[in-house]
């Protein structure tokens, strides 16, 4: 195996395991909850291929709904924001760039990664939020889920990103 699976392997298990330990029992005021596991799902290499990314995605998500007992939604909303990722990223970069190209701040700059990552984490939350309620009747709370959610994970993502800038 190569050094950047053997990364992708160690911060697959780091973060979902923080995920289900910690990140999955807070929920900030009945509304926000973070899932720090889509930060592995956002910096993944350009060059995974679509299966992979899919495959990745759907795991993350299926061990978060088996240890937090959530029936797939996790699953359903990780798979669908993999699927859209890397049309989100072909947004801020081009096409010459190389292999081994991870998206960070320090490659597509602040303001095109945080909106990188905010239209990842939009469809993962509206996706998961949709499936949990599957109704749009009770639209404010549900605004307010995704909205609230979304940025609380962006805060981690901006953190995570600041520490891993510094190296």
């Amino acid at each position: 195996m190569t050094q950047n699976t053997l990364a992708n392997i160690r911060n697959f298990i780091l973060l979902t395991i923080a995920q289900v330990l910690i990140f999955s029992q807070i929920h900030l005021f009945g509304y926000a909850t973070a899932y720090v596991y889509l930060i592995f799902l956002l910096k993944l290499p350009r060059h995974t291929s679509k299966n992979a990314l899919l495959l990745w995605g759907f795991s993350a998500g299926l061990i978060v709904d088996i240890f937090c007992n959530t029936p797939g939604i996790n699953a359903a909303a990780a798979t669908a924001m993999s699927l859209a990722r890397n049309a989100f990223l072909s947004m801020f970069t081009h096409n010459g760039l190389p292999d081994d190209f991870v998206p960070s701040a320090k490659s597509i700059k602040w303001g095109g990664y945080t909106v990188y990552s905010l239209l990842n984490l939009l469809t993962f939350y509206t996706i998961l939020f949709l499936l949990e309620v599957f109704t749009t009747g009770y639209i404010i709370p549900l605004l307010i889920s995704i909205s609230s959610s979304t940025l609380l994970t962006m805060l981690f993502v901006i953190v995570t990103e600041c520490f891993s800038h510094r190296k």
